[in-house]
């Protein structure tokens, strides 16, 4: 909720915050005003002709309470509804002065408008101690009208308060959704933004993922201001399965809602009438009750926290196709430099193995001249699937360009990254990549792959490259198609020069 301070009314006397809370002021400076053992605020139901006891303060504590009286004719009470004068009584149970009162509010809902209120203060004084003589109930009476005279007042400087508070929170939460498009932790902005404002117990957002028809958990935001991911909460999209997916698809939400309604706000999110997710905010914890205002100014903006994650949405499905190559599936060149030094920092730092695997497809320029880019295409696109279903997950994999590929191994020995280099060409040499209008009518694909290790052939990133580089030109020069281990690579060249002989050869 956007928070209430208090505020002086005229004379100083108290601070609003709605009806009954002036009311408690009231009775509260009354009573120690006038010495009193209590004082009582009672509502008249001119209807049933009942007075509802609503507010009382005694012993220096103000709580609600109900109580219904029917005044008897004559009594004191009665005496000061009939002439909308002070009264006073005494018997056995104390001395009392009713002092009534009649002044209009305005509804904190806003759908009542101005509401009538029409009762008494029934000042208290125990029978030890003396009655309430008529000069002192006209005093006392006069300080209670006085005070009442500055609910207007109150009230005014307090609705003023609420509608620059209304205004500043549309501002800032404007700029908190606009400043939400373009950085990368968005709904952490959106959600915080939210909290921050309302100061709900708690503000959750859900997404759907329509291609596996799911209602996807995403962020939580609590009253600390902490934010957790909530990525492990999926519910099926289907009737019946959540009550979180019947209300996104629409229907019925069941009794959970209806018990907990006054606390609890689900609002589906929509963009140009497709719903993409559900925002749920909720007092479940403080039992607090959502204002009516609250609950109207959250749903207005409603339209731009949906744009706003919509478009965050965007915004990242961009950045992920500037990251990766549409192709193949493969990470980028800019992308693999990033992990890269990462990856190579932690080795260094933990003195952990990090492989390196180069590889790119043999006679790929001449595929392209012989059968065209649309074949070369497919060839491309086939290796990237292949490399990509047979890595972990630590591994990481890049188009390092043209038909070139790296692979990342973090914490792989040379002897790993020689299996799984294995495994790759085996799996490539099984293709067959159809070419109709060929005399063989498919295509057999080939790659020549180079391994470089840390600690063991390199010491640097660039160092680690340029090993992976000189084993893939080594398999070149010796016929393609097969792995070669810069270590095994430089023991060659070792006995080829200690015999005199050559390493290099010219690599098509």
């Amino acid at each position: 909720m956007l928070k209430k301070k208090g505020i002086e009314p005229g004379a100083g006397k108290a601070s609003y915050d709605g009806r009954d809370s002036f009311m408690k002021a009231a009775l509260e400076a009354v009573t120690a005003q006038f010495t009193l053992e209590a004082a009582s605020f009672y509502e008249y139901d001119e209807k049933s002709g009942l007075l509802r006891l609503r507010l009382r303060h005694a012993s220096g504590v103000s709580f609600e309470h109900e109580e219904n009286l029917r005044p008897a004719p004559g009594s004191a009470a009665a005496r000061a509804l009939e002439t909308l004068e002070a009264a006073s009584s005494k018997g056995l149970g104390g001395s009392f002065l009713y002092s009534p009162f009649r002044f209009d509010y305005c509804d904190p809902s806003g759908g009542r408008g101005v509401v009538p209120c029409f009762g008494l203060v029934r000042l208290e004084r125990s029978p030890r101690k003396r009655g309430f003589t008529k000069a002192e109930g006209a005093r006392a009476d006069a300080y209670l009208r006085s005070y009442l005279r500055d609910y207007y007042k109150a009230e005014f400087f307090s609705l003023n308060r609420k509608y620059e508070k209304n205004v500043s929170a549309i501002t800032e939460l404007t700029e908190v959704f606009a400043t939400a498009l373009r950085v990368r932790d968005s709904f952490k902005h959106i959600l915080s933004g939210i909290q921050t404002y309302f100061g709900f117990d708690r503000v959750r957002l859900y997404l759907i993922d329509e291609k596996n028809r799911k209602l996807k958990g995403e962020l939580s935001a609590d009253i600390r201001g902490q934010i957790k991911s909530i990525a492990y909460e999926e519910i099926p999209l289907e009737a019946g399965a959540h009550r979180f997916a019947d209300i996104v698809l629409g229907r019925s939400s069941g009794a959970f809602m209806e018990r907990y309604k006054d606390c609890v706000l689900y609002m589906p999110l929509a963009v140009q009438g497709v719903t993409i997710g559900l925002l749920i905010v909720d007092n479940l914890l403080s039992q607090q009750r959502i204002e009516p205002q609250e609950l109207a100014m959250l749903k207005s903006f409603g339209g731009q926290i949906a744009l706003a994650v919509d478009n965050s949405r965007l915004f990242d499905k961009v950045e992920e196709l500037s990251l990766y190559d549409e192709l193949t599936k493969l990470p980028l060149r800019r992308y693999f430099n990033q992990r890269f030094q990462e990856e190579f920092y932690r080795a260094e730092r933990f003195k952990q193995p990090l492989a390196m695997i180069w590889a790119d497809i043999d006679f790929f320029k001449e595929v392209n001249d012989t059968y065209g880019h649309q074949i070369g295409d497919k060839v491309l696109k086939e290796a990237g699937r292949v490399i990509l279903s047979n890595l972990r997950k630590i591994d990481f994999p890049c188009r390092y360009g043209g038909d070139e590929i790296i692979i990342l191994l973090p914490q792989a020995t040379g002897l790993e990254a020689q299996r799984l280099a294995q495994r790759l060409s085996s799996e490539l040499a099984e293709l067959r990549i159809p070419v109709p209008f060929s005399s063989a009518k498919e295509l057999r694909v080939t790659m020549s792959i180079g391994v470089s290790t840390f600690p063991q052939d390199a010491s640097t990133m660039d160092a680690l490259l340029e090993k992976a580089d000189d084993a893939l030109y080594w398999v070149k020069s010796h016929g393609r198609g097969k792995i070669a281990l810069y270590s095994d690579v430089a023991e060659e060249k070792k006995k080829a020069e200690a015999a005199g002989g050559t390493t290099n050869a010219t690599a098509k």
